[in-house]
């Protein structure tokens, strides 16, 4: 029987890795992209980056927010152990500050902008609501797509 505690262990020794050698990825201003190539990390980063000042007066907004990216299989199980049951691609968890995304995304630009801004207007209106999210998500993604490059991705 597979522990969801495990699975957790094993995804958060990168970030060990990270805090060790990288002090300055625990700023909060400095979101931590986990699992994503360095272009895919780099458009992630400037997305959240700019979804910061939204995201400035939300709870623990102190703390970094980490994007974490999982090959299909493991972002199910993941999924099954946070009980999303309804998300087919990608899921928050908001007191977490923690985003987690399937690689399946990855494949697809548009696809991967519209999840991460979707996710990030969950963090913003701080609401389970897929409503609340889309209304946050559309205003940051008009400044996305101008301000955050899409190349190589």
């Amino acid at each position: 029987m597979k522990h969801p505690q495990c699975l957790a262990v094993r995804i958060c020794v990168p970030c060990l890795i990270v805090s060790c050698f990288f002090p300055s990825a625990l700023w909060a201003g400095d979101p931590v992209i986990i699992g994503a190539t360095q272009q895919q990390g780099r458009f992630l980063t400037c997305v959240v980056r700019i979804s910061a000042e939204e995201l400035r007066d939300t709870p623990n907004s102190d703390e970094r927010l980490t994007v974490v990216v999982l090959e299909h299989k493991k972002f199910v199980e993941m999924r099954e152990g946070f009980h999303a049951h309804k998300t087919k691609l990608a899921f928050s968890s908001i007191l977490a500050r923690r985003i987690y995304l399937s690689s399946h995304i990855l494949g697809d630009f548009e696809t991967l902008f519209r999840c991460i801004t979707h996710e990030l207007g969950h963090f913003a209106t701080q609401s389970v609501y897929e409503d609340h999210a889309e209304r946050a998500a559309d205003r940051l993604r008009r400044v996305v797509r101008q301000q955050c490059s899409s190349d190589g991705i």
